[in-house]
């Protein structure tokens, strides 16, 4: 039987970090699908032509990963989903798409409007939801293009069901304790599974030292009479993200030695910060000798 972990890279919620550890864990054994157009087409008929095509993939992730594909007699898959809270995930979507290089209309409107004009944009119903209720669309299997309607119930129910039926659900703000759950959900079937990490991708860090219930004040704050539409318009999100804890921290709860786990992993990631930093060191170095050789050959 081949075992293939799916990752369903949700829009600002770690992925970036989560793809960087599977990418340095499996190698080209990773893929980091980025042809939306056939993942939204065909989803999984095309996971597993992909499969078919190259029996090395043993990990995917992808911002459009199909929500029913189901096992066959060959391939089990293994599917992996971050949530966050959905307050912190609406700032950071707008300093990501402030400063992306990039013409999307989500890009460009962060650019011209202040944080309080882009969610009250964003808030839109002819805008796309990636504020409004996104993760209970993504483990609905409701993303674009099929945002025609508001997310309702029925996206919710299927939201619960992907989060009781999938294993390996992780929570961006416990992000270390996340890793270890995956690790040790799925290592049988992933022996040399290893997921430490050097944060990618981050914003807000000038907002790090506070505490997540400052950093949500302070959101809220900013967004003023603004409030009650964010609020309504992501109830589903907050509820998903509030059953999502519960769940998250029974499975863990089941992990024998959790602290030391926990305490082992984070060791991992420093001593891999630590061989990045001299890497990246001995990189600028190199940099700096071939520039002055082609500079005495000029």
């Amino acid at each position: 039987m081949r075992h293939v972990l799916l990752h369903g890279h949700v829009f600002k919620n770690a992925g970036t970090t989560l793809d960087w550890a599977l990418q340095r864990c499996f190698g080209d054994g990773f893929v980091d699908h980025r042809r939306d157009d056939l993942m939204r087409s065909q989803g999984g008929k095309h996971i597993m032509e992909m499969l078919e095509a190259d029996e090395s993939i043993v990990a995917i992730s992808s911002h459009h990963m199909p929500r029913d594909i189901v096992d066959t007699d060959q391939v089990s898959f293994h599917p992996i989903y971050m949530l966050r809270h959905p307050i912190l995930r609406i700032r950071s979507v707008y300093d990501f798409e402030r400063k992306q290089e990039a013409q999307t209309p989500g890009a460009q409107a962060a650019k011209r409007m202040d944080f309080r004009e882009y969610v009250d944009w964003r808030m839109q119903p002819k805008v796309a939801p990636t504020i409004r209720n996104f993760q209970t669309r993504y483990l609905a299997g409701r993303l674009p293009p099929r945002f025609e309607k508001m997310a309702d119930f029925d996206y919710f129910e299927l939201a619960m069901q992907t989060l009781h039926q999938v294993r390996c659900v992780g929570i961006v703000e416990q992000y270390d304790a996340s890793m270890v759950l995956i690790e040790n959900t799925v290592r049988k079937r992933f022996k040399a599974i290893n997921l430490a990490h050097v944060p990618q991708n981050v914003t807000g860090q000038q907002r790090a030292a506070l505490s997540q219930e400052e950093r949500i004040g302070r959101i809220l704050d900013e967004l003023g009479g603004l409030q009650a539409k964010v609020l309504e318009h992501n109830s589903f999100d907050m509820a998903l993200y509030e059953a999502s804890r519960h769940v998250f921290t029974r499975r863990l709860e089941d992990i024998p030695e959790l602290s030391a786990r926990l305490q082992k992993f984070r060791k991992r990631c420093t001593v891999l910060e630590r061989q990045e930093k001299k890497s990246a060191r001995e990189r600028a170095r190199q940099e700096k000798r071939d520039q002055a050789e082609a500079n005495r050959g000029a």
